[in-house]
């Protein structure tokens, strides 16, 4: 049979708009949950919706559901799949890739490899990003996934926040607590550790220090690589975001594909207002 791979990912991995709408792709919403009333994850809830509450309710957040899963990978098979490489964010900061292998595991109509990308938002989705087009332009699994592997190891997130007063309230403080709990007036520069934990960077003066050290971190991370991907997401900023893309720009940093979006709803449950990241993947 001949090779036609889906891409699977879930909506915590902040996949661009422009590649959710391509052939292929499929993402599993998280749900959000108020007192009233649960949410699909930019299914029938948008961020600025989840942002403009945040002041009278912060949600709950949990994971896709079964059923959800099943009717995604059954329109994937009715589809004419029959291989998929699923993307998921740190398995470290959610049960999701540990859900959805369960359902891989027991599904035999599909070949797959299931990525724990120890990334999250915008990494993770430039990972994806990444796979999707290795998917379009090679028929052989075996090599996509090597390829993929060697991607996710060469990926790096980092985002600034003002407050840590919702990764606390979500439960995901990682190991950024003990640097910067109580610290007042200090911006975290927050990313990733190789177990896929938040943990602090730096400790900034303000958001503006925080995106400098941001860029200096992402210069020096590319080095003198020319191919690779950038994104960068705003917690309901698009201004803020927007200058950081424009001085990454400025110092030189030009990807190979440039992504630009908010933060999905359910990450900014957990981030809240203001946040500016960026995030970089080596080809």
């Amino acid at each position: 049979m001949t090779n036609k791979i889906a891409i699977l990912v879930d909506s915590c991995c902040d996949l661009p708009e422009e590649y959710l709408k391509k052939d292929g792709i499929y993402e599993l919403p998280m749900q959000i949950n108020y007192k009233e009333k649960s949410y699909l994850d930019r299914v029938n809830i948008t961020s600025k919706q989840v942002y403009d509450n945040l002041e009278q309710e912060i949600p709950k957040t949990s994971l896709p559901t079964g059923d959800s899963i099943q009717r995604t990978l059954d329109e994937a098979y009715a589809a004419g799949y029959n291989k998929i490489i699923s993307i998921s964010i740190s398995s470290n900061l959610s049960g999701t890739y540990n859900f959805l292998n369960t359902f891989l595991e027991q599904d035999d109509r599909f070949t797959y490899h299931a990525f724990d990308t120890k990334q999250v938002a915008i990494g993770a989705g430039l990972i994806a990003v990444a796979a999707k087009d290795l998917v379009d332009t090679e028929d052989n699994f075996e090599q996509i996934v090597k390829q993929v592997e060697k991607i996710c190891a060469n990926t790096v997130t980092y985002f600034c926040i003002p407050t840590l007063t919702y990764l606390r309230a979500g439960g995901r403080i990682g190991l950024v607590s003990s640097v910067v709990g109580g610290m007042l007036k200090l911006a975290p520069v927050i990313t990733c550790n190789e177990e896929g934990i938040y943990t602090s960077i730096a400790k900034a003066r303000g958001m503006k220090k925080g995106q400098k050290i941001m860029r200096e971190k992402i210069q020096e991370f590319i080095g003198d690589h020319k191919d690779y991907l950038i994104g960068v997401s705003h917690g309901n900023d698009e201004k803020v975001g927007g200058n950081l893309l424009a001085k990454l720009e400025e110092n030189g940093i030009h990807g190979k594909k440039e992504f630009f979006g908010i933060v999905g709803p359910a990450l900014g449950v957990h981030t809240g207002p203001g946040l500016v990241g960026v995030a970089t993947c080596l080809l």
